[in-house]
């Protein structure tokens, strides 16, 4: 089978995972980027001399990047010089109580146990072994798997898996169940916030998350995330694929894609890396039929700070007063929260180069609701006064020594990278909108067009959308478009 002409629409992870893997094949790939950068939402930001990573901070589940690199004949480790962090992150409860996660079991279980006392602290290494088997059952049987059909899906050893491994309870009941401590439920809970999901509409199986981060650790790349994505760029351009940016397209067809200057670049098989909402909707001419639920937002900060803040840690994490009543104003009430959770980064504590001496390149980012509740400048302001007062109170934070500040809430999310509502987690990770019921990777009007990213299988995060570029590869051999 001779080589095929292959365009891709947008240079994410997803999409540059799948160039390089069909460059390295020997096909003839091209890749459309609208923006001036690669990587989308994992791409690079500065303010004043700091660096930021301008979308996701934590390098989980390090076997997609091991497993992509090693595909096209490298090693990853050798690309990119990774660090533990250690401690995982810092917690910081309302009531001025902190604890610092870690992957060391005994460690976490004598935290755990100066936190909440031995019963819990007994039970940790149990919990964890638990969730192990979760996580070993769930990835290979329903994360890197092509469902073909719903008899593929629930075929009895999958339906057993299902069962014996609880997948489909309830992530924060069973939780709630194993720990009575209200601190240990929000510890072992709040991951499937990074999927944009409350704890309490999220299956069991998405409680994976949190062995990822006490199981197999956080990791930080040297140069910060965004060089994954200009290593994999880099690669694919050895192969010989092209990528093209400030390219923004105007349509696609299952065997072209037509830019806004009117030029069009015909194609075997495009690939839309473009967020699948936006990209059924506004590029193609089959708008999706189904109705889809979104995630919340995230309204991010990156601030240049004049100060070394060292209470705090590479990567921190701060629960306001009422953590379910935060997660309530999100999910259900759609309203901007009081007392917010939120998360903290300052990657200079792992990478000294990322912000000058005596400056801190702190990043803050804050659930919020998605365009369903614009946000306004009053509720905006509101919001990053509670989070200065935070800070303040916790860590020494002075706002007077903001020398910088660039922000990003739903509006930009939205706009600069076609993120439906401004969910900046792409459409919802709940039951319904999980494995074989997720939209699937390829088109079912257009039998050469296909998708990969947050939007499509598996879902969101960057372990997940290489994961997907694994699974377009493998449906293009499965429909025979590619030889295996």
């Amino acid at each position: 089978m001779k080589s095929k002409q292959i365009v891709i629409v947008g240079a994410g992870v997803g999409g540059l995972g799948t160039a390089l893997r069909l460059a390295h094949r020997g096909h003839s790939v091209t890749v459309l980027e609208k923006n001036n950068f690669v990587g989308g939402r994992n791409h690079r930001e500065q303010v004043g001399g700091c660096h930021f990573d301008a979308g996701p901070t934590l390098l989980m589940m390090l076997d997609p990047f091991r497993k992509l690199f090693a595909d096209v004949g490298e090693s990853f480790d050798k690309h990119l010089d990774i660090r533990l962090c250690d401690p995982t992150y810092r917690v910081f409860f309302s009531d001025g109580i902190q604890i610092d996660a870690t992957t060391d079991i005994e460690k976490m279980a004598k935290r755990i146990s100066d936190l909440s006392g031995p019963a819990p602290a007994a039970a940790y290494p149990q919990f964890l072994k638990e969730l192990k088997q979760l996580y070993d059952e769930s990835i290979p049987h329903f994360v890197r798997k092509n469902f073909r059909s719903l008899a593929d899906f629930a075929s009895p050893p999958q339906l057993g898996r299902v069962v014996r491994n609880h997948m489909l309870g309830n992530l924060a009941k069973r939780v709630h169940k194993k720990f009575e401590d209200p601190k240990l439920r929000m510890l072992f809970t709040f991951q499937s916030m990074y999927l944009g999901l409350s704890p309490h509409d999220a299956p069991w199986v998405y409680a994976t998350l949190a062995y990822m981060e006490y199981g197999e650790g956080i990791w930080y790349p040297m140069g910060g995330l965004p060089a994954i994505s200009e290593a994999i760029a880099r690669l694919a351009e050895e192969r010989g694929a092209k990528i093209r940016l400030n390219c923004n397209v105007k349509s696609i067809d299952e065997k072209s894609v037509t830019l806004q200057g009117g030029e069009v670049i015909n194609a075997d098989i495009v690939i839309a890396n473009a967020d699948m909402p936006y990209a059924q909707r506004e590029l193609t001419a089959a708008p999706p039929k189904r109705s889809l639920r979104y995630s919340c937002s995230a309204h991010l900060m990156y601030l240049d700070y004049n100060g070394e803040l060292p209470g705090m840690e590479h990567h921190n994490v701060f629960f306001g007063n009422d953590f379910d009543g935060n997660l309530d104003s999100l999910f259900h009430k759609v309203a901007m929260p009081s007392d917010p959770a939120f998360y903290a980064c300052i990657s200079k504590k792992t990478e000294p180069s990322m912000a000058p001496n005596g400056h801190s390149n702190l990043m803050l980012l804050v659930p919020v609701p998605n365009l369903d509740c614009p946000p306004t400048k009053e509720a905006t302001q509101k919001l990053e006064q509670e989070v200065f007062a935070r800070l303040t109170k916790e860590v020494g934070f002075n706002p007077s020594k903001i020398r910088g500040i660039k922000r990003r809430g739903p509006t930009e999310w939205q706009q600069e990278l076609n993120l439906e509502k401004g969910a900046a987690f792409g459409i919802s990770h709940d039951l319904f909108q999980s494995a074989f019921m997720r939209p699937q990777n390829r088109s079912l009007t257009q039998p050469n067009l296909f998708f990969v990213g947050a939007s499509t299988v598996p879902g969101n995060g960057l372990p997940m959308v290489l994961i997907s570029a694994e699974l377009v590869e493998q449906r293009l051999v499965q429909e025979g478009l590619i030889p295996a």
